[in-house]
């Protein structure tokens, strides 16, 4: 065998070079890093989610006025409660939208309204004030004094005025959607996150037809 060929199998057989560039793009190397970080977020954003639910949402009309009763359940934790006993303002929104039903897209919303209902604990007193504020403007205040009652000034609305019909003579379908945020909660130990039930649709309805 000749030298040329001895050359040529040591060329053939001969290995890369550490210093040679792997093929492909490098990973970054954070790139574990970040997965992992965004892991967590996703996890620690859906144990923030709220235990509570809303139930028996429904809405009623009265002439054009459109009216919302619901009954917020699990509301009252442990932490919930600690907060209250506290002495700190401590509130629940309930948050309505109005939307026109389209069947093949996206609900049209057409209003928004918030129902805010405040407790402040008074030690002293052994009394709870609880403010309700609907679209910013204070529509009642209670001073209660016992849990079992605040528990269902807070979490009980009912035949709520919410909304007017936007035009009455418009007979296109609607409904009304409502999520309870119960104040918010620290995740990785930096990021607020607010902590909401899920979105609750009501049935659709149509606007009465109006009187001859």
């Amino acid at each position: 065998m000749t030298a040329r060929t001895f050359r040529g199998l040591g060329a053939a057989t001969r290995r890369p070079s550490a210093e040679a560039p792997a093929t492909g793009r490098p990973r970054p190397p954070c790139a574990g890093a970040c997965a992992l970080a965004l892991a967590l977020l996703l996890t620690s954003a859906a144990a923030a989610a709220a235990e509570a639910r809303i139930s028996g949402f429904r809405v009623d009309l009265d002439d054009n006025q459109i009216l919302a009763s619901l009954t917020l359940v699990k509301a009252f934790n442990h932490r919930f409660l600690e907060r209250i006993e506290s002495g700190l303002p401590t509130t629940i929104f309930y948050r309505f939208e109005l939307d026109r039903d389209r069947k093949h897209w996206w609900d049209r919303r057409l209003k928004t309204n918030t129902l805010e209902i405040v407790a402040t604990y008074d030690a002293v007193e052994r009394a709870y004030t609880v403010h309700f504020k609907l679209d910013d403007k204070l529509v009642e205040s209670r001073t209660l004094h016992d849990r079992q009652a605040l528990e269902a000034a807070m979490t009980r609305v009912e035949r709520l005025p919410v909304f007017n019909l936007p035009d009455p003579r418009d007979r296109r379908r609607l409904l009304v959607k409502v999520r309870a945020e119960l104040g918010s909660r620290m995740i990785l130990s930096f990021i607020p996150v607010t902590i909401t039930t899920d979105w609750v649709e009501s049935a659709k309805f149509r606007p009465p037809r109006p009187a001859p």
